[in-house]
């Protein structure tokens, strides 16, 4: 495992609709809406039986500001954990005529894994840099100016660069587990682990993570004045998939912005609350 997150190659796309794997089960129910609310018990009320994911967002880590181009980057390690008691799992939509993939839907399970509610949530989307499939709008990365001293989770607005781009970034994801989170999971093994054209997902327990070196894991903060600001992510930030709990998505880091002559300078000064030594990054993976 490296930090280039390489994967099988990508399959053509004359070959998609038979190289996708078979789910077993009962026929799939009725689709679900969007953002279907939860009931007290915690599942969809409009998918029964189905048990859901949660996600969270870790901490961010390995922060650092990189020169690229002219640009300052921030660069980070993100991770998105799934502390639900189901999967996330997406799978593609692929027209009959062409063959080709259309949009992504979330597949909720049942507690014996089989699928008893389908959503279409989203999109499949290539991307050639990473040189395979992710699944849109996952996260929302954000850099906000601090109403404090970094310490009380303050913040206000997004920050804009030397060329006035706010710096609000809305980013695609290979969904696959990374790493476990905790050794909280009920199973020790991968279950979702490819970025091609077939079920990617985040099982129960499991992270999801973005390594700072990746290809555009990364804030552009060309020209923004020294001070103290938030960088912010949050998972499912429109709400378009289907969780357990909307409320607990984001996580922060607060740091200190300083010039002076060459390069500047980025020094963490704290981040928020997490219900674990996971979700505070302690397991990122740096490579």
């Amino acid at each position: 495992m490296n930090g280039t997150r390489t994967r099988a190659a990508v399959l053509v796309a004359a070959a998609l609709a038979a190289s996708l794997p078979l789910v077993a089960g009962p026929a799939v129910a009725a689709p679900i809406p969007r953002a279907t609310p939860v009931t007290p018990d915690g599942q969809p009320s409009q998918c029964p039986g189905g048990v859901l994911a949660d996600l969270q967002t870790v901490v961010p880590k390995h922060l650092g500001i990189q020169n690229q181009q002219n640009a300052e980057m921030l660069r980070f390690t993100n991770g998105v954990a799934n502390l639900g008691e189901g999967d996330f799992r997406m799978s593609p939509i692929i027209d009959a005529d062409s063959g080709q993939i259309v949009s992504a839907q979330q597949e909720i399970l049942d507690a014996a894994g089989n699928v008893v509610c389908v959503e279409e949530v989203g999109e499949f989307i290539f991307h050639p840099e990473h040189n395979h499939w992710h699944i849109a709008d996952v996260a929302l990365y954000e850099v906000r100016v601090a109403r404090d001293d970094g310490h009380g989770g303050l913040y206000g607005d997004v920050v804009a660069n030397v060329h006035d781009f706010a710096n609000s970034v809305k980013t695609t994801f290979c969904l696959i587990d990374w790493y476990q989170l905790d050794s909280n999971s009920n199973r020790g093994e991968r279950v979702y682990w490819d970025c091609s054209a077939g079920l990617q997902g985040i099982q129960s327990g499991w992270v999801d993570q973005y390594h700072h070196s990746l290809p555009d894991q990364n804030i552009d903060l060309t020209g923004v004045d020294p001070g103290v600001y938030y960088l912010l992510s949050t998972a499912n930030p429109d709400g378009d998939y289907v969780e357990s709990d909307y409320t607990n998505n984001s996580a922060w880091v607060s740091f200190r912005l300083q010039r002076g002559g060459g390069n500047p300078k980025l020094t963490e000064i704290d981040h928020s609350t997490c219900s674990s030594p996971g979700m505070c990054g302690e397991q990122a993976l740096n490579r």
